[in-house]
């Protein structure tokens, strides 16, 4: 890779056109998916960019990350002297690492208002999109042993975070301390932001290098669903002059513009093949199974939830029909099956 970076014992180090100093830290967030979290640093400025997901190894890689940053780039710096954390969305493994980080750093923590109360009143998040999920998995046609064994897999990793203060609010276009302008790019969470340092963009999960992002449907939390995430695609594609992007997860992004447009044009590619799928009336857990398989534990999950934004997707927007309306009309809770209008 071509640029002003150095990567040292795995702590990339990338300048600014502005001298802002970015770190990217490597950590093993869940057993099977990695990430970064980010650090940032001015002339006045310390600044985490989200904490991982508070699991001992992914603890352990931040302040392995920290003491490189000391170490190898001769910046000393540790929790204690950060003056912000900034939560890029509201998803476990970008916040969850919250509980441990404020123990030792007193710094305020910033967060988009839309996923503010995940933060504050978290086991209300698990009970209220419980509730949703446990809906729209019975109308996806999961049978209730299916239901409770999803659901017990939804829950099962997140029950280790305790609620805790927001200092302050990502709000979108602020230019925060002089030094992040922040985009609002709701649809894989609601809160989801992308923070912009003069030519780089911190993508989070909005944009990834070689996955599509995970989608789930609105139904179950307002402010996600495909519609928003291509709707703020599109108002990333329009930011000018981004040289390079930084993901959550996955490699550096070279080409923004490009990976934006292969992203719209996968999904493109995956309404259509939902539309095929719905020539015959199906549910979404058979079109789950159709685009992708069979899928073990919580894949099976993420699978039910991706098909069930692009049908929602396209019922919303007139493509798709119930095709049981009669059967709908004697058991309420039956299962629904789409068919293409």
């Amino acid at each position: 890779m071509q640029g002003p970076w150095e990567d040292r014992d795995g702590v990339l180090r990338y300048r600014t056109r502005s001298g802002v100093e970015l770190y990217r830290l490597p950590t093993r967030l869940f057993p099977e998916l990695d990430g970064y979290v980010y650090l940032i640093l001015t002339d006045s400025h310390r600044v985490l960019v989200d904490a991982g997901s508070g699991l001992p190894e992914s603890w352990e890689d931040l302040q392995r990350g920290l003491e490189i940053v000391r170490a190898r780039y001769g910046r000393p710096v540790d929790l204690p002297d950060l003056t912000a954390i900034l939560i890029t969305h509201g998803h476990i493994d970008h916040f969850g690492g919250l509980t441990f980080v404020r123990q030792r750093s007193p710094a305020p923590v910033f967060v988009h208002e839309l996923d503010r109360r995940v933060l504050v009143n978290y086991p209300e998040r698990l009970i209220t999109v419980a509730r949703e999920l446990r809906h729209f998995l019975s109308q996806a046609g999961a049978s209730p042993e299916r239901q409770a064994a999803l659901l017990d897999l939804y829950l099962s990793m997140k029950t280790m975070f305790q609620s805790t203060s927001v200092e302050g609010l990502l709000a979108e276009g602020e230019l925060l301390f002089g030094i992040f302008r922040v985009h609002h790019t709701p649809g894989h969470c609601p809160g989801q932001v992308c923070l912009q340092i003069d030519e780089v963009l911190l993508t989070s999960d909005h944009i990834l290098a070689h996955t599509t992002p995970h989608q789930a449907p609105e139904r179950i939390t307002r402010y996600t669903g495909l519609g928003h995430y291509l709707e703020s695609l599109r108002r990333v594609a329009a930011i000018p002059d981004i040289a390079l992007a930084f993901g959550g997860h996955e490699d550096p992004i070279l080409n923004l513009y490009e990976r934006i447009a292969a992203i719209e044009t996968f999904h493109h590619q995956r309404l259509e093949r939902v539309l095929e799928i719905c020539q015959e009336p199906r549910t979404i857990m058979e079109i789950s199974r159709t685009l992708f398989g069979r899928q073990y534990g919580y894949g099976v999950l993420l699978a039910l939830l991706e098909a069930g934004a692009h049908v929602e997707y396209l019922y919303d927007r007139g493509y798709l029909q119930v095709a049981n309306l009669d059967q709908l009309e004697k058991e309420p809770e039956a299962p629904i099956r789409y068919r293409r209008l």
